[in-house]
């Protein structure tokens, strides 16, 4: 199995993804709050590249909720942030939600041509790495994987590489991968044991830290609490059937 680990929103030469299955990681916070969200019984998330397309998207889906932030916070007007706790049921149940974050709403959107776009965080790794197993054991054109990490305003995240360096730790030793997923493994088994602290530590995470939001830190960091797997569909996403 071949894997390509691409370092953020700022890395412009996107390989050929007709025949990949891509994976979003924005680990700090937006994968984590869709998988959040999903877990809680939200019916879809929209993404949306910008505040404005959201709201305009809005106007063509009377109930949807708008969700998203800018600089680590809520965008003015709208009804949620990007924190996984403003996700509970009795906000997101049964409700659509179009969401714009700074990062890994662009990273969706970039994978766009892939024939399967999942999203994971340390929340819900073990869920994707079950899945990927089952996909490439009974879809045989698939050629490999692109694990697509966010970044932090187009720039290198730990946090997403540690996350993307657990992933391919989960999937065992069959596998091909390029220089940054090498360096992805080796950066996670070195601190495997030490997640939340280098977490912390990190650009996003002292950020977070600054806004009085170490809980969403915490939660963000904890691996396997919840059973989804996320998927582009019809430009939606929503829970994989089966999952």
């Amino acid at each position: 199995m071949l894997i390509e680990v691409l370092p953020s929103t700022g890395y412009q030469r996107m390989p050929y993804l007709e025949d990949r299955l891509v994976i979003v990681i924005d680990v700090l916070r937006a994968t984590s709050t869709i998988v959040t969200a999903l877990a809680n019984g939200c019916q879809a998330i929209i993404p949306a590249l910008t505040p404005e397309e959201a709201l305009e998207k809005r106007l063509t889906l009377p109930g949807s909720l708008l969700g998203g932030e800018r600089d680590s916070l809520i965008i003015e007007g709208f009804d949620l942030g990007n924190s996984p706790f403003d996700y509970v049921p009795e906000k997101v149940g049964g409700r659509r939600v179009i969401m714009t974050t700074t990062n890994g709403t662009r990273a969706i959107r970039d994978s766009i041509a892939a024939p399967i776009i999942w999203m994971a965080s340390f929340v819900n790794m073990q869920s994707i790495v079950l899945a990927v197993l089952r996909e490439f054991e009974n879809n045989h054109r698939l050629q490999g994987i692109v694990v697509y990490c966010a970044g932090t305003e187009e720039r290198f995240d730990l946090p997403d590489i540690l996350c993307a360096g657990m992933f391919i730790d989960a999937l065992g030793s069959e596998i091909m991968l390029n220089d940054l997923g090498e360096a992805a493994l080796m950066l996670y088994r070195s601190l495997e044991d030490h997640l939340l602290e280098a977490i912390r530590n990190s650009v996003h995470g002292k950020r977070l830290m600054s806004l009085g939001l170490e809980r969403d830190i915490i939660y963000c960091s904890t691996p396997n609490i919840l059973p989804v797997v996320p998927v582009v569909q019809d430009g939606e996403i929503v829970w994989l059937t089966g999952e």
